[in-house]
């Protein structure tokens, strides 16, 4: 079965942690996989709510273009 597919599939059944795992193996084995990197930034704002976040570090993650943002903005959250 398609990961993508079964992923789809997890995400309507509400088994987020799923979801992630196969979406993060997807983007292991293929780093430019578009779906698979839209889907995970979909995921991971679904249900925030921003009111009290930091609206530039959101609107980073948001826009970012490729893994060294995501890590810089996860360097962020971690507080290195």
């Amino acid at each position: 079965m398609d990961k993508h597919l079964m992923a789809s599939i997890y995400e309507m059944r509400g088994e987020k942690e799923k979801v992630v795992k196969i979406y993060r193996n997807i983007l292991t084995n293929n780093p430019k996989d578009k779906e698979a990197e839209e889907s995970l930034r979909r995921i991971a704002t679904k249900n925030i709510n921003i009111n009290n976040l930091n609206k530039d570090m959101y609107n980073f993650f948001i826009k970012a273009e490729n893994k060294e943002e995501l890590f810089e903005l996860e360097r962020w959250l971690l507080g290195d």
